[in-house]
Parts: structure tokens; sequence; C-alpha cells
């Protein structure tokens, strides 16, 4: 009996225990979810990357497995991925050039949340801005709308897209436009090419009220003298 007993506890101590300030979520930690995530199954693949999503910036250590993730075979597994890169920010910079491999994905929502995830990633996406300014020419829409509102993400980093913005204010879209004087206005100082375009659209009697008082938003962070100027105040 005495031997059975100290068996049962000398096994309890060799079990590793989770450290009490390691991040969990649904009963697993991160190391668990990354280690379902390493699987064959594609349900459980998908919920890892999910979870991990949901942990966010605690789930740091994730990345390097959640950037292979963003190249897995289904569909599924690379929007989570997407997803969890985003919910990390900055901390999954690694995850840029998959990203952007991404916004030519076959799979409409794969690109849209590539796009959403470049964007949390600041600065540090800036090379993902030539295929951003090709996706901005897209033919769906909503890809174009996710392109302006992650370059505005990007702020002074994007300024080589500044011109692409400016075409986008004549875009069929009213969200399209919408996105692009706002990202335009993000941008700031660097996007002073683009005075111009603004100057026309703040003027455009045709386009939505919300558009035009964006030019105007835009103007007076891009160029305070110019908006002046055209009687922005």
């Amino acid at each position: 009996m005495r031997n059975a007993i100290r068996i049962v506890a000398l096994t309890f101590f060799l079990v590793p225990a989770a450290r009490a300030d390691e991040p969990t979520y649904d009963g697993k930690t991160v190391a668990e979810w990354v280690k379902q995530l390493q699987g064959k199954d594609l349900k459980a693949r998908t919920a890892a990357a999910r979870a991990l999503g949901v942990l966010g910036k605690p789930a740091k250590a994730a990345v390097p497995e959640l950037v292979k993730g963003l190249t897995d075979k289904e569909t599924k597994v690379r929007e989570w991925c997407a997803f969890a890169v985003s919910r990390i920010g900055p901390d999954a910079k690694d995850a840029v050039p998959a990203l952007t491999d991404l916004l030519n994905d076959g799979d409409k929502a794969t690109r849209y949340v590539a796009a959403n995830a470049l964007g949390t990633m600041g600065a540090a996406a800036k090379s993902a801005v030539p295929t951003l300014r090709k996706t901005l020419k897209d033919d769906d829409p909503w890809m174009r709308w996710n392109s302006a509102v992650t370059l505005g993400a990007l702020g002074a980093a994007a300024k080589d897209a500044t011109s692409d913005l400016a075409a986008a204010l004549g875009d069929d879209e009213y969200i399209v436009r919408k996105a692009a004087v706002e990202a335009l206005e993000e941008l700031g100082p660097a996007a002073k090419e683009a005075v111009p375009a603004l100057l026309r659209k703040h003027n455009d009697d045709d386009d939505y009220d919300a558009v035009r008082a964006g030019a105007a938003k835009a103007l007076k962070k891009i160029d305070p003298a110019a908006a002046k100027k055209a009687g922005i105040e």
C-alpha cells in the first residue's frame, strides 16, 4: 500500500503543471492549442486557430505556427490563422509576407481577413503596400474597400499608395470613396500629392456629404494652408 502511495505521489510531481501565469482559453494553454493546430484533423485545427485568436496578444508564442497555418491547404484554417495574427498585432509581424500572399487568395473572406490583419501590423506591413495598391483596383468593391482601410491603418508607411488612393476618390462605389478619403487623412502630410484631388472632391456637389466632409478633414490634416485657402475651417 505504501509503495502504491509512493508511486502516485511521484507521478504527481513528475507531471508538468501549467504555470499560474500561462494564458489559457477553454481549459487549454497556448502550447496545447499550438499542438492541436499542428494536427491533421481539420475541425481541430480550425478550433485551435480560433482559440489562439480569442486569446490575442497573450498567444504571441504561437506566431510561428500561425504563420505556417496561413499556408494551410484548408480555407478555414488560413482564415482563422489570419484572424489570430490580427488579434496579436505587431508582435505577429513575421506573418506579413504570408498575409500579403493571402491578399490574392481564392477565397474572398480570407482575403478580407488578411487585409485587416495587415492593418493591425502598422508600419511593419510596409512591404505589403505594392500588393495593396493592386488590390485597391480589384473587381470586388469590398476588396477595394478593405485595401483602402488597410492602407490608412499603415499611416505614413503607405505614402507610396497616395496616387492610388487619390484615384480611388473617383471609384464608382461610395464605400470605397469614403474609405479613400479617410485613408488619406491617416497618411497625413505624407499624402500631400493628393491635395488637388481632395480639393476637387470637397467641391463635388454630386457626391455624398460624408465623402465631401471627409475630404475636408483630410485636407486640414495634410495641408492646413491649402485647406484654409479653400475656405475650409
